[in-house]
């Protein structure tokens, strides 16, 4: 309080007329005083006067303050001398008035140096404050150009997963298949006199069935091509029903029925996040089951992944003191996709689970809707 109070005075336009006006009322006022209280200035009448003095120097500056001690010598001579010596410049009167022009000068020097001390302050304070504004609006520019960037890295990211489970369905799940075929034939044909030989063989075909559903599951969660044929929600069941077999967890999906199809930016961001949540609960939260559910408003996409797990542990601090998130930068990439599309997401975890929460705003689907996206 005090100091926007300093800067408000140090900053208030002070007219000439105010100046000259406060040293005129000063003095006045410091009169007045003396004079209904002569008894208890008979000997310290130049009190008061000082007083005014330092008030006229301190808010009309150099002038008004010389101004001061002028009408406060005349007051002092008019109103505080004997009668017989006014006008008369004796010894005692001119100790005295010596006295108090030299601690009047060096209140008003005093002064001076203050207001200059207060004007290279008020300098200095909006330099800084200017280097600031620069520097603020330089790291916003900083901060646009590193999200443009990490989204187009995100997006480069989606792209080459969905090249490579392409290619990965299209060569080597389909020459494992071919492999199987060959075994199977050779398994039909072949003469086998040796039961380690018919064992081998067999044991052939059941690597190569298993080949085969690796490569699958693998093509499938680099970029499940339900996503892209028949949308987030056919996607997003087979996800969750695999991810229950796998790990043992029970896993409930919760989708409207009115979902239908959306942007395909929004569907593949939804569906990371989904992904990316059950993949921390499996490797981290020790939770019997894990819920998801998505819920389409008038005007915003919800998305909230839920478990009843251990919980988060609390951030830890590396180094230089910067905290960093125990999972790595998974929860910093599901964070920086919603904020890509204009959304903002939650944490909530404690003993009990954890629950991440993610709001996607519907005009943005839009948007991206008529661009084309």
């Amino acid at each position: 309080m005090s100091g926007v109070l300093f800067n408000w005075l140090i900053t208030q336009p002070r007219p000439v007329s105010l100046r000259y006006l406060a040293a005129v009322l000063s003095v006045i006022a410091a009169l007045m005083f003396t004079l209904s209280a002569r008894s208890l200035f008979a000997t310290t009448a130049y009190s008061l006067f000082l007083a005014a003095v330092m008030l006229s120097s301190w808010y009309g500056g150099l002038t008004p303050g010389l101004l001061a001690i002028l009408f406060s010598l005349l007051a002092l001579d008019r109103y505080f001398m004997s009668a017989e010596r006014v006008g008369v410049i004796s010894r005692d009167k001119f100790i005295h008035m010596s006295i108090f022009l030299l601690a009047a000068g060096i209140i008003s020097h005093l002064n001076q140096s203050r207001m200059r001390a207060e004007k290279s302050l008020l300098e200095s304070h909006q330099a800084l404050q200017s280097e600031v504004r620069k520097r603020t609006a330089d790291l916003q520019h900083a901060n646009d150009a590193l999200r443009r960037l990490s989204g187009q890295l995100m997006r480069l990211q989606d792209e080459e997963r969905r090249r490579m489970a392409r290619l990965l369905h299209e060569t080597v799940a389909q020459s494992l298949a071919v492999l199987k075929m060959d075994l199977a034939v050779v398994k039909r044909h072949g003469r086998w006199s040796a039961f380690k030989g018919r064992e081998a063989l067999q044991d052939a075909l059941a690597l190569t069935d298993e080949c085969i559903r690796e490569v699958r599951t693998l093509s499938y969660l680099l970029h499940p091509p339900l996503l892209d044929e028949a949308g987030l929600a056919s996607a997003l069941q087979w996800y969750a029903g695999g991810f229950e077999q796998r790990s043992g967890i029970k896993t409930q999906l919760d989708i409207p029925a009115e979902l239908g199809r959306l942007p395909r930016n929004i569907e593949i961001a939804v569906f990371r996040l989904v992904q990316e949540c059950l993949t921390n609960i499996h490797r981290h939260a020790e939770s019997p089951d894990a819920v998801i559910r998505i819920t389409k408003t008038g005007s915003s996409l919800a998305v909230d992944v839920s478990d009843h797990g251990r919980g988060m542990p609390r951030q830890r601090e590396n180094e230089s003191g910067d905290s960093y998130d125990f999972f790595g930068v998974g929860i910093t990439g599901m964070r920086e996709r919603v904020e890509q599309l204009g959304g903002h997401m939650e944490i909530q975890s404690g003993p009990r689970g954890t629950r991440v929460q993610a709001t996607l705003p519907f005009q943005e689907i839009a948007s991206c809707v008529q661009s084309g996206s």
